[in-house]
């Protein structure tokens, strides 16, 4: 029997409307991208709703990372920290006396994705699913074993629905404005009117500061499409010439 579809699921489970299905397949057709993120994007539903469904159309075990306190160091290295990060795949426990490895991913239905963590790994893979944005706070709270939540989470990239990077790393973005206040002040005078990059929150969480780049990363895709839109409308180029160059 085929699996139930994501949207028809979240319909039957009167997690979204009618309508607010047929807004997000409206933009998932002129945009691409996945229908489960674009939901979460237009909040229409959270991490947490699109994790239980798509638990229940993939017949995969969905995992509260929340709840996991950390994971040992032996574990942690069965991947390496930039491919965990590509991946968006976090390595939770071995077992079968370290032959199986269970791993939190986003994409656990990414047949390639599978058989590069088999194959770096070299274990039998067990996939979980759980949010990408739920990931990345383990990612940061217990990756790489140091200790230090900042220098993870700043590393961890955000990507679009093509797999693009658009986010710099937060620890970027902090080495920046460290060097800046670093200036003497006679001379940070005459850069008043010079635009500072944009830096992380300062006194805030790391989680809260990757919410505030989540917040700003959604109002600078609206602003994008909006843009294309009116590109589009002017005749500047098509909407089958806009999709072709950015799936490149």
């Amino acid at each position: 029997m085929p699996s139930i579809r994501l949207g028809d699921l979240l319909v039957k489970a009167k997690v979204v409307s009618e309508s607010q299905l047929k807004a997000a397949l409206q933009e998932q057709q002129k945009w691409g991208g996945r229908l489960g993120e674009i939901l979460v994007r237009m909040s229409l539903v959270t991490e947490d709703m699109l994790v239980k469904a798509l638990s229940k159309q993939l017949n995969v075990p969905a995992v509260n990372l929340e709840a996991v306190q950390g994971v040992p160091a032996h574990v942690r290295a069965k991947i390496p920290q930039d491919i965990a990060r590509d991946l968006v795949a976090l390595p939770l426990q071995l077992r079968d006396e370290g032959r199986t490895l269970v791993v939190a991913m986003a994409e656990p239905q990414n047949l390639k994705q599978l058989d590069t963590l088999r194959s770096v790994s070299r274990c039998k893979v067990v996939p979980q699913i759980a949010g990408r944005q739920a990931i990345a706070r383990a990612f940061a709270r217990f990756y790489d074993g140091t200790g230090d939540v900042d220098d993870v989470e700043g590393s961890f990239k955000l990507v679009d629905s093509q797999g693009h990077t658009i986010i710099k790393s937060a620890e970027e973005i902090a080495k920046r404005k460290a060097t800046k206040e670093s200036i003497p002040a006679q001379r940070t005078a005459s850069l008043a009117d010079v635009p500072a990059p944009s830096a992380a929150p300062t006194g805030k969480t790391p989680t809260q500061m990757l919410k505030a780049i989540e917040d700003a990363q959604r109002k600078e895709v609206g602003a994008l499409k909006a843009m294309v839109e009116l590109l589009i409308e002017k005749g500047v180029f098509t909407r089958d010439e806009y999709l072709a160059k950015v799936k490149r």
